[in-house]
């Protein structure tokens, strides 16, 4: 990370900015920033799902620009209005199998913002089973709260119980949501699916390490956005920023360079 290059955990000025960073990380977290993540991935695939719809070859579309925008931020005022209170993994306790399904319904109403649009063609409601299915799946994956020790410079997770029925599910999930994008014709869905399969199915042979479950709630995510950034480029734009500013805010605040393509507690220590 280059702010770690430029301001060394061991450096006067990041002692200094270290004092300060308090303000920002608490909007952070108080305004669950990171989840933008998700609501933003979500709408804009749903608009890259019309858009494969009307032209199932469109791809590098930058035309999109303003519409997309509109609806980023439909999704994200209606997420701090009626989605933020009702967040899933507020508490110690695992959700209820009713509960998962309200969030899952919660993440999927953005998929459909991304979809609406005025005289569009006809689209396939069919074609939303396989992302219902792997938001489902997703769900799954944020039941494990990961928290960062400053004092023993360490992480762990709140618990991992049920992790066998999770991981088990989510791997049924998400080869369900691979096998309808491909008899859907969806190049989207089912790539991501097949790539994200393999994160769930370790966890569920190698449970109880922490860095399977940071790579379980990165990298799925992170496949899911690239892929959906192949039809609208301009998207990652907004996905850089946002990753940085949380990335730059974290190490300012821990001196931990997260979220990170790195998952083990060396690449933390040494800053990579």
């Amino acid at each position: 990370m280059l702010i770690s290059r430029l301001i060394p955990k061991t450096s006067n000025n990041y002692k200094s900015l270290n004092e300060k960073i308090d303000l920002y990380y608490n909007f952070l977290v108080s305004n669950h920033l990171t989840c933008l993540f998700a609501v933003w991935s979500l709408t804009i695939a749903g608009y890259v799902y019309l858009l494969g719809q009307i032209d199932r070859y469109s791809y590098w579309d930058w035309n999109g620009f303003y519409e997309g925008v509109i609806k980023l931020i439909i999704s994200t005022v209606l997420f701090y209005v009626f989605v933020r209170a009702n967040l899933l993994k507020q508490k110690k306790n695992r959700l209820s199998y009713i509960d998962i399904i309200l969030n899952s319904g919660y993440y999927f109403s953005f998929f459909i913002i991304g979809t609406i649009r005025i005289n569009s063609a006809d689209i396939s409601l069919s074609g939303y089973v396989p992302y219902f299915l792997f938001i489902i799946a997703a769900i799954l994956f944020y039941e494990y709260k990961i928290s960062y020790d400053v004092e023993n410079d360490d992480w762990f997770v709140d618990s991992w119980e049920n992790t066998p029925i999770y991981m088990s599910s989510s791997v049924i999930l998400i080869f369900t949501s691979f096998y309808l994008g491909f008899v859907f014709d969806d190049p989207i869905i089912s790539t991501v699916s097949i790539v994200s399969i393999f994160f769930p199915l370790v966890m569920y042979v190698w449970p109880n390490h922490v860095r399977h479950v940071k790579r379980l709630q990165f990298f799925p995510l992170f496949t899911f956005a690239m892929f959906v950034c192949v039809r609208a480029p301009w998207f990652f734009i907004f996905l850089l920023i946002l990753f940085f500013m949380v990335r730059t805010v974290n190490y300012l605040k821990f001196g931990i360079v997260y979220p990170s393509f790195g998952v083990h507690l060396e690449e933390v220590n040494e800053d990579v």
